[in-house]
């Protein structure tokens, strides 16, 4: 738990000045519920000896953006970035949370959670040395609808791409219908660096263009090698970004898979050959993963799945039968997943 006397709050700068009121208040509000005192630091012209000074105060919590104030400062700090285009410096031993502005303005209990865990972030190894491999199925169905969601959901990674240029797209090859595993197996082989991270989805999956910045700093914050995320269905005329369905309600299924390298979980997927889009693969991935990530980074055009109809009934049943041989004492096991469980037995 934290034990500071106060905040320092200091968001000024040239590029990375911060004015949004949302982002102000929320800060504001998170300090105000943890009962610490805080002011808003002004600019001067007093010189770099004092502007240290001023970052290095004892028992003191600094809440800084990407500038001057945050490079001079040697105590505990969290770091509000930029994420279109990314923009985050690497973390100090002393940092204790990373967020995009959009995370902040968007709710408060993330924020108030870092305060009080009050505990250094991930650290990075080499930030400039780290790509985002995005990772999806080339199988493809040919039906018209279906063809109008692959060109969108390509659009948006394209779009990513733009603002991150660390991100990279990969495709997974396969003659049959993929099998998720298989996927992992051949995304893990492209890692290969600490700071990667690998990010599965599926093929009609839009990303907004700022979720590579969202997860990399939620990970880091968190000190996680491995999340998940839930999409928004919507009927959509363009690109959506963070704002655009920050609030809408999330589908239950899951189709956003993170990992580093040395995520712990995946020793527990590998070698569980689920099909992808088939029932049950998303919600036994996501409970060996366990880390849910809490924003809305992801959506998609609604429509009825395959795995609903009949032409999904054979691999419905081959993904429960895998279920129930690689599920251990203690594991949620097939009975979790009943509503599929009664289409397929």
């Amino acid at each position: 738990m934290h034990n500071y006397k106060k905040a320092i709050v200091a968001l000024d700068g040239t590029s990375s000045k911060i004015n949004n009121k949302e982002i102000l208040n929320n800060i504001r509000y998170s300090l105000n519920a943890l009962q610490i005192p805080f002011e808003i630091y002004k600019s001067h012209l007093d010189g770099f000896i004092k502007l240290r000074e001023d970052m290095n105060q004892e028992d003191t919590l600094y809440i800084v953006n990407d500038s001057l104030q945050f490079h001079l400062c040697e105590k505990p700090n969290i770091i509000i970035s930029r994420s279109t285009p990314w923009v985050q410096a690497t973390p100090k031993s002393c940092t204790i949370g990373v967020f995009t502005q959009e995370m902040i303005a968007h709710e408060t209990t993330q924020l108030i959670a870092c305060i009080g865990r009050n505990k250094p972030v991930r650290q990075h190894y080499d930030l400039n040395a780290a790509n985002t491999y995005i990772l999806v199925n080339e199988y493809q169905t040919t039906d018209t609808t279906a063809m109008g969601r692959y060109g969108a959901a390509a659009f948006s990674w394209s779009n990513l791409m733009l603002n991150d240029v660390h991100a990279k797209l990969l495709l997974h090859a396969s003659n049959e219908w993929p099998k998720v595993n298989e996927m992992l197996r051949e995304g893990l082989d492209c890692l290969s660096h600490p700071d990667d991270i690998l990010i599965i989805i599926n093929r009609d999956i839009c990303l907004i263009p700022e979720a590579s910045a969202i997860i990399r700093n939620y990970m880091d914050t968190h000190n996680i090698d491995a999340c998940y995320a839930k999409r928004v269905d919507c009927i959509f005329n363009g690109l959506l970004k963070f704002n655009d369905i920050k609030n809408q309600q999330e589908y239950e299924g899951i189709d956003l898979f993170v990992f580093r390298p040395d995520a712990e979980c995946i020793s527990r997927l590998i070698d569980v050959p689920l099909k992808l889009g088939r029932a049950a693969w998303d919600n036994f991935w996501a409970d060996k993963i366990k880390n849910k990530l809490p924003y809305n980074i992801c959506y998609h055009f609604p429509h009825e799945g395959e795995w609903q109809s009949q032409s999904g009934f054979d691999g419905n049943k081959h993904n429960m039968a895998v279920i129930s041989e690689h599920s251990k004492p203690g594991d949620m096991g097939v009975e979790y997943y009943d509503e599929y469980y009664k289409k397929v037995k």
